[in-house]
């Protein structure tokens, strides 16, 4: 084979890779959120969280619900599982985020950095988007541990509201899936490392993590998995999304 051949050969291999790399930077971030989370049709989510440190391991189990009010986002977090912990809320709105629990008057105001479970905050519980959230600093080429090439990327909050001021992912270039990603405290240090370890087809075609690994970096031997269990639809009112009416009694 000529030279000129192969090298053609090898440029066209290459070229869905190249282009889907060279994606805007608004479009990239959208199809990084797609490749991630479940389509639209899915709005309840079953999860077993797994949390193990070098002394011990403890499960629970909750229901991850999420809707679009006033075409912003809204999330709420409910332990099924331990016994000791089912009922407790964390509520993530467009203004804060709140915790509340069976034994409590009223809820309390906290953070989407706040641990829900092990070290899956609130934020990754309820799941970290990145459109409309950050903005692409960098965009530059790494080997994964395999050798592959990945396409990392260097995104920033785009204000102080977002959960996480900075995040570097790094991507399959071809798939457009994220392999790994490591989320940084305000203060610019390393904190979580997250690990997309494993991707599901539903029967439509969609494509969404089914598992996320979380490590920490503060203190090692620490990992939090979670799992999705069952994604659905279901209809439910936006009331079950105001703080105000957390505990008050169904009907």
């Amino acid at each position: 084979m000529k030279l000129t051949s192969a090298i053609a050969l090898v440029l066209l291999a290459a070229a869905p890779a190249i282009a889907q790399t060279n994606l805007s930077d608004s479009d990239l971030l959208s199809a990084l959120d797609e490749a991630r989370f479940p389509a639209a049709d899915v709005n309840v989510l079953r999860i077993r969280i797994t949390s193990s440190t070098p002394d011990a391991a403890r499960e629970a189990e909750i229901l991850l619900q999420f809707k679009q009010i006033g075409g912003q986002d809204a999330a709420r977090i409910e332990f099924l599982a331990p016994a000791e912990m089912a009922g407790q809320i964390y509520l993530s709105t467009p203004d804060a985020t709140y915790f509340f629990g069976p034994d409590l008057a009223s809820p309390i105001k906290t953070s989407a950095t706040a641990e829900v479970f092990g070290d899956s905050a609130v934020a990754q519980t309820s799941g970290i988007r990145f459109l409309s959230k950050y903005t692409i600093a960098a965009r530059r080429t790494v080997q994964g541990t395999d050798g592959a090439d990945l396409l990392e990327l260097d995104l920033a909050a785009v204000d102080y509201t977002v959960a996480f001021q900075a995040i570097t992912v790094r991507v399959d270039p071809t798939a457009l899936r994220p392999v790994s990603a490591t989320l940084f405290a305000v203060s610019g240090l390393p904190f979580y490392d997250i690990a997309y370890a494993s991707y599901v087809t539903r029967d439509t075609g969609d494509v969404y993590v089914s598992v996320q690994e979380i490590s920490n970096r503060l203190f090692l031997g620490r990992a939090t998995t979670s799992e999705i269990l069952e994604a659905s639809a279901m209809d439910f009112p936006d009331s079950l999304f105001d703080p105000s009416l957390l505990g008050t009694p169904a009907g």
